[in-house]
């Protein structure tokens, strides 16, 4: 099966005007609700105020009054009224930032107040996230750098009537989350990613249960476990889940699901507090330290250069006392010396000693001479040799071994020892080098081609993930053939 065409515009947006770029480190602070137009990023504004309507005995509201500014609240009580009509207002393309919603959640728990939280909510346009022309333009660059430095991502997926697998193509994802790692700067999306199947209230109800129950599975059947997997592999801070920002109730707004997902929210925001509150405590005690240090440094110095000074002084006042002693014994008159003899005594005769026995040590003498075996050399340790890694050797031998094999399996006999050998270079290679890293993306690529094309007995989650990686961060023929290997094994 061939690999499906890459999207592409036909027709070129017109330009626009250049807006400027974030700095470096900075962060927007809004939840951003992304997806293709009519996925019900809109709908979901306006399900906020009415969960306030709701009859749960816990859940969240968001009234009017609780919106930060004018504009907010014109917006929330407009999308909320289009959500009681079932009416859906596009939201249109700008080359401007487009301005967040501010307002303040509160969670009531039988009717108290028991959390709060304040969100940003920013609804740009679906035509950013599928249309390719629209997402390298000027705009398009530089809200894909909103999105991947934001608070968090509301990802939405809008559910079909029969239930059945979404016709949007799979490379378009794909973009998307490359963009918005190239966007972010980092190898994975450092934020939380909610993916919602959205608008579950057109499904029948025994699926829509299903849905609530299971919405990994549910959204497992729509994307297909290949999308699913990029997700997984992108955004390390993720979970699923079914909504429906109108509910089952006719003209009325009774979401469903929505209390879950800024239940999610509010943990997601908490950790990430406690995070940067930590990291900006050990950076306090870090900087303290720094500072004790050195001060104890400068008042050992001081103590060294006091030590030194009077331990000179000492000595010069020595010296002074030396160099006056002789002269002033010279002035000194000696006493009359007596008339007696001073020739020197002759010593007394030696005794004669009687030589003692010699002690002996209780304990043995160690000898100085290394241990010798049974030829008479010294024994000695051997030497440890550490094992060089060598990558280009591995890779040469994993190609020579994936090449060889094609060229037996080509002459009609198998070539498993071949692949099998091929993988197990391949292997080596991965495993030497960081965790997801893109330097070995060719070899990820080989690695699953020898799993498939040599009928190994890989386990198809490990050959799905190797695909995954060459897709986020292959080149486009590397692409190609990914998206030929994942239509192989049905992914």
């Amino acid at each position: 099966m061939t690999a499906p065409p890459m999207p592409t515009s036909p027709v070129a947006p017109p330009p626009v005007t250049p807006v400027p770029a974030l700095g470096p480190g900075d962060t927007h602070d809004g939840f951003f609700l992304w997806g293709a137009p009519k996925a019900g990023k809109s709908g979901f504004i306006g399900a906020l105020y009415g969960l306030s309507r709701g009859e749960d005995t816990e859940r969240w509201t968001a009234h009017p009054k609780d919106c930060d500014d004018p504009h907010t609240q014109e917006m929330v009580l407009r999308a909320h009224e289009e959500l009681s009509g079932r009416r859906n207002t596009k939201t249109g393309v700008r080359d401007t930032p487009y301005r967040p919603l501010r307002l303040t959640l509160r969670k009531m728990k039988s009717g108290r107040q028991v959390s709060a939280l304040g969100v940003a909510l920013v609804d740009p346009a679906g035509e950013f996230s599928v249309d390719p022309a629209h997402r390298l333009s000027s705009a398009g660059k530089y809200l894909y750098r909103q999105v991947a430095t934001s608070h968090g991502v509301l990802w939405l997926f809008e559910a079909t009537p029969d239930g059945s697998a979404s016709t949007l193509d799979r490379l378009l994802i794909l973009e998307q989350l490359v963009a918005l790692i190239e966007a972010g700067g980092s190898p994975q999306l450092d934020l939380p990613v909610a993916i919602c199947l959205s608008k579950i209230d057109c499904l029948s109800e025994e699926r829509r249960r299903a849905a609530l129950a299971y919405p990994t599975q549910a959204l497992l059947d729509h994307l297909g476990a290949t999308s699913l997997t990029w997700f997984e592999a992108v955004c390390p801070t993720l979970r699923c889940f079914a909504v429906s920002s109108a509910g089952v109730v006719p003209d009325k707004v009774r979401p469903i699901g929505l209390n879950e997902v800024l239940d999610w929210l509010e943990e997601q925001r908490a950790r990430r507090i406690r995070t940067a509150r930590a990291t900006a405590m050990r950076g306090r005690a870090f900087e303290l330290v720094k500072r004790w240090g050195a001060a104890v440094v400068r008042g050992t110095a001081m103590v060294a250069v006091t030590a030194g000074v009077t331990y000179g002084g000492v000595r010069a006042i020595d010296k002074l006392r030396e160099s006056f002693a002789p002269r002033a014994a010279a002035d000194v008159l000696e006493p009359p010396t007596p008339n007696v003899d001073v020739s020197p005594a002759r010593p007394p005769a030696p005794s004669p000693v009687t030589p003692s026995t010699p002690r002996r040590s209780s304990a043995p003498r160690r000898s100085t001479s290394p241990p010798r075996e049974s030829g008479g050399a010294g024994v000695r340790s051997p030497a440890r040799r550490t094992a060089v890694f060598d990558v280009r050797a591995q890779r040469d031998s994993m190609r020579a071994a994936f090449e060889e094999g094609m060229a037996v399996q080509r002459d009609g006999q198998s070539g498993k020892p071949w692949f099998r050998r091929a993988y197990a270079h391949a292997t080596r290679v991965i495993e030497h080098g960081g965790a997801g890293s893109r330097e070995y993306t060719p070899e990820r690529l080989l690695r699953a081609r020898a799993c498939l094309v040599g009928q190994l007995d890989c386990p198809a989650i490990a050959v799905s993930e190797d695909l995954t990686w060459v897709l986020v961060f292959g080149d486009a023929a590397q692409r190609r053939t990914a998206m030929r290997l994942l239509d192989r094994i049905g992914a």
